[in-house]
């Protein structure tokens, strides 16, 4: 029957689906090891990275192309002219830029897939599975927020650290 297998294989994605956004939400495992130092523990979690990150590339044109019309939402600047063609342009740009993005989260995700996550080559952004807008990189304000005084097991650190 030529209808049977094709139930099957969605079952089958379906329940790979199912794995791998139940895994991406779960942390990176940072420990202290024997000498003090702060050192990422491979954990079975770091297996999707690789998978949420190559499900998230196709998405990320459309996704920054969004963000570049909600950056240009966003400006206050006076004339008609800005109002009138900043949004698509931004858009465009967004989403140019989103495309060449999406090629590195696809390959860092190929490689984190063919390594089981152990060298972390893709970005964090990438393993977050999602479909929020997503602020275009050209953009000042894109930046990451800073860190909070401490290191990633939670240590604190610098002056306020005792």
């Amino acid at each position: 029957m030529p209808g049977r297998g094709s139930i099957g294989g969605l079952l089958r994605v379906a329940a790979l689906a199912v794995v791998v956004l139940q895994a991406s939400g779960a942390p990176a495992a940072w420990v202290v090891n024997e000498r003090g130092e702060c050192v990422r523990a491979w954990t079975p979690a770091s297996l999707v990275r690789g998978p949420a990150a190559m499900l998230n590339a196709p998405l990320l044109p459309l996704r920054s192309a969004a963000g570049g019309v909600l950056v240009a939402r966003e400006d206050r600047s006076p004339g008609m002219q800005g109002k009138i063609l900043l949004p698509p342009t931004l858009a465009v740009v967004g989403g140019g830029i989103g495309l060449v993005e999406s090629v590195i989260w696809l390959g860092t995700g190929l490689t984190d897939t063919a390594t089981g996550g152990y060298f972390e080559m893709a970005p964090d952004e990438a393993t977050r599975l999602g479909v929020e807008p997503v602020r275009p990189t050209f953009v000042a304000s894109a930046s990451r927020p800073p860190r909070e005084s401490g290191d990633r097991c939670g240590r604190r650190t610098g002056p306020d650290a005792l």
